[in-house]
């Protein structure tokens, strides 16, 4: 996985209409945008008041869709073809607050064909570790994949989609 401009700038990833985390048109969403930067998906996220699971700590599952969404276009980026999860195994090493500024990394960690292995960490604007994950991720079966690829927004700028996706 290397989708790198020619002077080694990041590409940005194409998002979707509906998506938790990408999706521009979910009013209960996040509204990321991923890119690839030096041979990772990355994305940024000041966690929100929304997201508290505790007072003041963000919700353990907010942290893990964070790592599934780079993890799974990693493994996206890695199979050249839609991927879901299969396993996810998080580990909260640090608590996430309200407010915190976010980076979100995920890279291909090998596999087979059909089970593509990726890992992530969240990191605080300090560089420290918060959380960090591993993920089994699967290709989507055709008929949905062709489905998700219609759910794609065109944007100026974005790695096209149909590239990925078969379509």
């Amino acid at each position: 996985m290397n989708p790198q401009g020619a002077s080694g700038s990041a590409v940005w990833l194409p998002w979707t209409h509906s998506c938790f985390v990408c999706g521009q048109d979910n009013p209960h969403g996040l509204r990321l945008k991923s890119r690839v930067e030096g041979g990772r998906v990355v994305l940024d996220y000041t966690a929100r008041a929304s997201d508290l699971g505790y007072r003041h700590m963000i919700h353990g599952g907010i942290v893990m869709t964070l790592l599934d969404e780079v993890m799974t276009w990693a493994a996206i980026l890695d199979a050249r073809q839609a991927c879901v999860a299969a396993e996810i195994t998080v580990r909260l090493r640090k608590p996430v607050r309200v407010g915190q500024a976010l980076r979100v990394e995920g890279e291909a960690a090998g596999g087979r064909p059909r089970l593509r292995l990726a890992r992530g960490r969240i990191l605080d604007a300090n560089g420290e570790e918060l959380a960090a994950g591993q993920g089994k991720y699967v290709p989507m079966p055709a008929d949905l994949a062709g489905l998700c690829a219609k759910d794609f927004v065109k944007a100026e700028g974005t790695m096209d989609p149909r590239s990925l996706f078969g379509q």
